[in-house]
């Protein structure tokens, strides 16, 4: 498959990364390795090694239990364990090389990682909504290791997309006895009025991030959709243009890493609502007209 396209998906967090990944993965004109995530650039970037193995080691473990936790006749997800496994420390070699101060190697390398596989696929991904923080520098790096990179930004409805993501924080920062409803209003007011967990709004900063990716990367090279819209015949459609490969209907109904269902307070909303008015502003400026539960949420409904 060397030679083939190569997609950089570079986010939103929480804006159907997941569900995007699945769907490429099992596309038969894909190939992508069975680690969503990857990690390599951002972690070469702020060359935090240390944290990034810690994180792997992690999911080593529970790969490990989960493999160890299987019964007879458990074939395929016996082999599908293994096979991230595989991935898992293939991928950990390439960072260590990376961390060892050989630059040039440790990009080949990743390129292998990313392009290995034997048959007529034409498209090879690495999904990392991490990359979005990225300068442009390293962006526009990227961008020219091969000349048919495409690079994808997602954007979801601005509230729902913050509120997703306060969610999954509260979710993981739980205590025995925390109600997952309180914990997240108390995030999200610690992002809205206190200026605090900067790192949630950093991740749905569309104005800083789409422009960094148009000075890092070609216009031809450089796809900006809204979710919402990616996830419906026209948008999968746009999508696999812009990729070329062929068009693969999909459920779209379906979603990836959903969450605990918590619905956000409408004082929250009007909290958030206030808080990302210029992200509103600045889609709608370059990229409207918004999708209908954009234009509600802008609108304050």
């Amino acid at each position: 498959m060397a030679g083939g396209v190569i997609l950089f998906c570079v986010g939103a967090t929480k804006a159907g990364t997941s569900w995007l990944y699945r769907y490429l993965h099992d596309h038969p004109d894909c190939r992508l390795r069975s680690i969503k995530e990857l990690h390599y650039f951002d972690t070469v970037d702020t060359a935090d090694f240390d944290t990034q193995f810690e994180t792997w080691a992690r999911l080593r473990r529970d790969l490990d239990g989960r493999l160890a936790g299987l019964g007879e006749g458990q074939h395929w997800r016996r082999a599908n364990l293994r096979r991230q496994l595989d991935d898992l420390d293939e991928l950990e070699g390439v960072l260590r090389l990376a961390q060892s101060g050989e630059a040039a190697a440790a990009d080949a390398a990743y390129l292998a990682y990313l392009q290995r596989g034997e048959g007529a696929e034409r498209l090879a991904a690495d999904i990392t909504p991490g990359y979005a923080l990225l300068s442009v520098e390293r962006l526009s790096m990227m961008a020219r290791l091969s000349p048919a990179v495409r690079v994808l930004y997602l954007m979801r409805d601005p509230v729902e997309r913050l509120w997703s993501h306060v969610r999954m924080q509260a979710t993981r920062q739980q205590r025995p006895g925390e109600e997952v409803e309180v914990k997240s209003k108390r995030i999200l007011n610690r992002v809205c009025k206190r200026g605090l967990e900067t790192h949630i709004p950093a991740r749905g900063d569309y104005r800083g991030t789409i422009e960094r990716l148009q000075a890092a990367v070609p216009a031809g090279q450089l796809m900006v959709e809204f979710s919402e819209r990616l996830l419906t015949e026209t948008g999968l459609r746009r999508l696999c243009a812009f990729l070329g490969i062929g068009y693969r209907p999909a459920d779209t109904g379906a979603r990836a890493h959903e969450g605990v269902k918590v619905s956000i307070a409408p004082g929250s909303k009007r909290q958030a609502q206030d808080f990302l008015e210029p992200q509103y502003a600045y889609v709608a400026q370059n990229f409207g007209p918004l999708p209908e539960r954009w234009q509600a949420n802008w609108m304050g409904a």
